[in-house]
C-alpha cells in the first residue's frame, strides 16, 4: 500500500503543482485535496495526470471541523498549505487572519493527531523575520524577529504553537519556513515581487520600485525547489524542527537584471519610499543544506517561463 496524502489549500500556487508532481511518485497511492475555492482556482483541478495515484477533492474550509475530520480519514501525511496568503489583505482583516492561520492550524493538527497521521508538514514563511538586520536563521534569538504584518505575526505564533505541541506530545510536525515563491504553476498568483514584475514586463507596463528597496536583499524560493524540499524533509527532516527553505537571497537589482535579460525594453520607475528605514535581510539556510538539500532553481529561467505565459499578448508599439 502506498502513502496517502492530504493537501490543504491544494489548489493554490504551490499546491496546484505539488499535487501534480506527487502523482509521479511510485510510493504514493492517494492525494486528497481540501480547498475552499476562495480564489476560485477551478483550473487547478483541470487535467490532473492520469497515473496509478487516486485523486479525491473536498470543497471545504479548514475551519469546518467535520469536513476536515472526513478529509483526515486514513491519511498518512498532511501538508498544510491552507492560509490567507498575501500580507495586504491580512492588514485589512487581522482577526480573520488569526482565525485562518493560527486557529485553523490548531484545529487541523489536533484532528491529525486524533487520526494518527504519521507526519505533518506546516507551511510557514521567512516573513516572520520581518525587517531583521543582517543574516538570520532558525537559531536567531526571538528579539530579532520583527514580523511586519498580521500574516507574518500569525505565522510566527503558529510556529511556536506547533513546536510546543511536538514537545508536549511528540506528534511529528515539521515546519518549512519558505522564502517568497517564484515560478509557474496552473494555480499561480501574481501578487509577489518576481511574479508581479514578470506580468508587468510582459504587458509593457513599468516596474515601480521604491528607491530604498533597490539594494535590499530578500529570500526567494523557486517553486520546484519548494516541492523538492517537501519530499526531501519527508525523508530526512527531524520532527519538531523548523527549516528555512530558500533558493537564494536576491537583491532587487538582481531581480531587475534577470527580467531585463528576458524583456530588454522593460521600463523601470524609481519612486521615493514612504518607509525611510527599510532594511534588507539575509536568511541563512545551512540547516537544510547540511542535511544534503541543494536548491536548483534558476531565477532567470523561471522568469523566462513566467513571461512566456503571456507571449501572445503584444502591447508594444
Amino acid at each position: 500500500m502506498g502513502l496517502k496524502f492530504l493537501i490543504t489549500g491544494g489548489l493554490g500556487h504551490i499546491g496546484s503543482k505539488l499535487i501534480r508532481e506527487y502523482a509521479k511518485r511510485e510510493d504514493v497511492e492517494l492525494i486528497r485535496i481540501l480547498d475552499n475555492f476562495l480564489a476560485q482556482r477551478y483550473c487547478s483541478l483541470f487535467d490532473l495526470p492520469q497515473t496509478h495515484v487516486k485523486y479525491e477533492f473536498i470543497e471545504a474550509d479548514i475551519r469546518d471541523i467535520e469536513k476536515v475530520k472526513d478529509a483526515m480519514k486514513n491519511i498518512d501525511i498532511v501538508i498544510h498549505l491552507a492560509s490567507v496568503t498575501d500580507a495586504p489583505s491580512t492588514i485589512n482583516d487581522p482577526q480573520l487572519t488569526h482565525k485562518v492561520i493560527f486557529e485553523g492550524a490548531w484545529d487541523v493538527v489536533n484532528i491529525a493527531m486524533q487520526a494518527k497521521v504519521k507526519k505533518f508538514f506546516y507551511a510557514s514563511t521567512t516573513s516572520v523575520y520581518g525587517e531583521a538586520e543582517g543574516i538570520v536563521d532558525e537559531n536567531s534569538p526571538e528579539e530579532l524577529y520583527k514580523p511586519a504584518s498580521p500574516y507574518a505575526e500569525s505565522k510566527r505564533k503558529t510556529e511556536k504553537l506547533l513546536q510546543r505541541i511536538y514537545q508536549d506530545t511528540g506528534f511529528p510536525i515539521i515546519i518549512l519556513r519558505k522564502g517568497t515563491i517564484f515560478g509557474t504553476s496552473i494555480g499561480m498568483r501574481f501578487h509577489t515581487a518576481v511574479n508581479k514584475f514578470c506580468y508587468l514586463a510582459a504587458m509593457n507596463k513599468p516596474l515601480t520600485i521604491w528607491d530604498s528597496a533597490l539594494n535590499s536583499k530578500r529570500p526567494y524560493l523557486g517553486l520546484n525547489d519548494c516541492i523538492r524540499a517537501y519530499e526531501f524533509l519527508e525523508k530526512y527532516g527531524k520532527p519538531g524542527e523548523i527549516y528555512n527553505v530558500i533558493t537564494n537571497n536576491f537583491e532587487m537589482k538582481e531581480i531587475i537584471d534577470a527580467i531585463k535579460s528576458v524583456v530588454p525594453d522593460v521600463r523601470i520607475e524609481i519612486t521615493k519610499s514612504p518607509l525611510l528605514n527599510q532594511k534588507s535581510y539575509h536568511v541563512g539556510d545551512n540547516k537544510i543544506r547540511e542535511l544534503g538539500f541543494v536548491p536548483k532553481d534558476d531565477l532567470q529561467q523561471n522568469i523566462k517561463e513566467t513571461v512566456l505565459l503571456f507571449k501572445v499578448i503584444n502591447n508594444r508599439n
